[in-house]
C-alpha cells in the first residue's frame, strides 16, 4: 500500500513540474522584445516614485498662470518676492545690512482666489498660494490679501449672519446688501476696476458686521512654516467691537455655529475655521454658546484704529491697546486688514539687473570710529614716565 501511494506522489510531483516549466517558457516568449537581435536593460527602466495625484497636481501647477494682481517684484526691507506668470516664485534676500542681495533660487507656487469659510462671495482681493519646497511631497498653503500696493498675511474677510445669508445673483457692483455686505464684482472689467484702485481708510460704516480672520502665516519664507495657534475675529456694530479668539484645534469638524448676545440681540458665527489642513475652534467640546469673549467701543481717526474694551478678557494681547493701529480696507469692502503690510509693490521691473547692479557697486569705506585729532605730545613728559619718574640724563 506504501509503495503505490509512493509511486503517486512521484507522478504527481513530475506532473507538477512539467507544468512548471511550460509556463516559464510561454512567459518567456510573450515577454520578449518586438524587435529581433535586442534586449531590455531592466536598470535602464526608471521608475516614477511619486503617486498619480502628485504627478497630476505637479502638472496642474506647473501649468497654472499667476493672478495678474500677484505677479512682479514686492519687497520690504530684508527681501524681495518676486512672482512670475508661469506659476513660479523666488525670495531674494538683503543680508548684511542690505550690502547684498542674494537670489534663493525659484519655487513652484500657485495661487487661486478663494474666500474664507462663509463668505459672501470670493474676493478678488484673497487668494491663497502654494508653495512646495525643497524636499517636501506636499504644498504649503500660504493664505495672503493684496490691498492697494500691500501685502498682507493677518487680515480679514467680511462674511454674512447666519440668519441673514445674502445670494450672490441678487447682488450686483457697487450695491450693498441688508446686512452690510457689499458684493464682489461679477465681470472681468469690473474685477480689474477694483485691482486697480488704492486702499482706502475705512470708516465706522464701512467695517458694520462680522469679519472672519482668513490668514495664519506670517510671511512667505524659504521653508515651512508653523501655522499660527490662535487668532481673533472681529464683530464691529455703531461704535462697539466684540472680539472672537479661535484656537487651534484636533476636533471633527462640523458645520455649526456659535452664538453670543450682540448689542441688539443673539448673533450667530462659525463654531469651526478652516485654513488650508489647520481647523480652528471658538468654543470647547460640543458647544454651541460663546461665553468668553471681548467686547468694547473703538474710534477710527487719521487712518488708524484704537480699541478701548470694557475689560480684558485677553491679557496676552493687552498691547493692542497702547496705541492705534493702521488699518485699511479693500476698494470693494470685502478685505479688511490691521497694521502695515509685510510686502509692498515695487517698482523694479527687472529683479536679476538689480541684483547685479547693486551687487558691483563698490561700498564706501567704513567711517573711523575716532575722528581726526591734531595732538600735541609732551615727549619730555614721555621720558620722564619711562624713566621711573627721573629726568633722562
Amino acid at each position: 500500500m506504501s509503495d503505490c501511494r509512493g509511486r503517486a506522489f512521484n507522478r504527481f510531483a513530475l506532473a507538477a513540474l512539467a507544468c512548471v516549466f511550460l509556463i516559464s517558457a510561454l512567459s518567456a516568449q510573450t515577454a520578449a522584445p518586438a524587435q529581433s537581435g535586442t534586449m531590455v536593460n531592466p536598470t535602464s527602466q526608471q521608475i516614477d516614485p511619486t503617486s498619480a495625484s502628485e504627478r497630476i497636481s505637479a502638472a496642474n501647477q506647473a501649468t497654472a498662470a499667476t493672478p495678474a494682481p500677484l505677479v512682479g517684484v514686492w519687497s520690504n526691507q530684508s527681501r524681495f518676492v518676486e512672482f512670475s506668470t508661469d506659476g513660479k516664485m523666488r525670495i531674494v534676500l538683503k543680508p548684511y545690512y542690505g550690502y547684498v542681495y542674494e537670489d534663493m533660487g525659484w519655487l513652484r507656487a500657485s495661487a487661486r482666489e478663494e474666500p474664507a469659510d462663509g463668505a459672501v462671495t470670493p474676493s478678488p482681493h484673497s487668494y491663497r498660494v502654494s508653495l512646495r519646497y525643497a524636499g517636501e511631497k506636499t504644498d504649503e498653503l500660504v493664505p495672503l490679501a493684496v490691498v492697494g500696493d500691500g501685502m498682507y498675511f493677518r487680515f480679514f474677510e467680511r462674511i454674512a449672519p447666519s440668519d441673514a445669508v445674502v445670494s450672490p445673483e441678487s447682488q450686483t457692483v457697487g450695491e450693498s446688501s441688508a446686512t452690510g455686505e457689499i458684493a464682489s464684482p461679477s465681470g472681468s472689467s469690473s474685477t480689474a476696476s477694483v485691482l486697480t484702485q488704492p486702499a482706502a481708510v475705512p470708516a465706522a460704516a464701512d467695517i458694520a458686521g462680522f469679519w472672519l480672520a482668513s490668514g495664519n502665516a506670517d510671511a512667505l519664507r524659504l521653508y515651512r512654516e508653523n501655522e499660527a495657534e490662535e487668532f481673533y475675529s472681529y464683530y464691529f456694530e455703531g461704535s462697539s467691537y466684540y472680539r472672537v479668539r479661535y484656537w487651534l484645534t484636533d476636533a471633527r469638524f462640523r458645520g455649526v455655529t456659535a452664538r453670543f448676545d450682540g448689542p441688539t440681540g443673539p448673533l450667530e458665527i462659525p463654531k469651526f475655521l478652516r485654513i488650508g489642513e489647520s481647523l480652528y475652534t471658538c468654543v470647547t467640546s460640543t458647544g454651541t454658546v460663546l461665553r468668553n469673549y471681548e467686547k468694547g467701543s473703538f474710534r477710527i481717526t487719521d487712518g488708524k484704529i484704537s480699541f478701548k474694551p470694557d475689560a480684558v478678557v485677553y491679557p496676552g494681547t493687552v498691547a493692542l491697546y497702547r496705541a492705534p493701529i493702521p488699518c485699511v480696507i479693500s476698494a470693494d469692502k470685502s478685505v479688511l486688514a490691521f497694521g502695515e503690510p509685510y510686502l509692498k509693490k515695487s517698482s523694479i521691473a527687472d529683479l536679476d539687473a538689480e541684483i547685479t547692479k547693486h551687487n558691483g557697486l563698490r561700498r564706501p569705506p567704513r567711517k573711523p570710529i575716532f575722528g581726526y585729532m591734531d595732538l600735541d605730545f609732551q615727549w619730555d613728559e614721555i621720558a620722564r614716565i619711562r624713566n621711573n619718574g627721573k629726568d633722562p640724563e
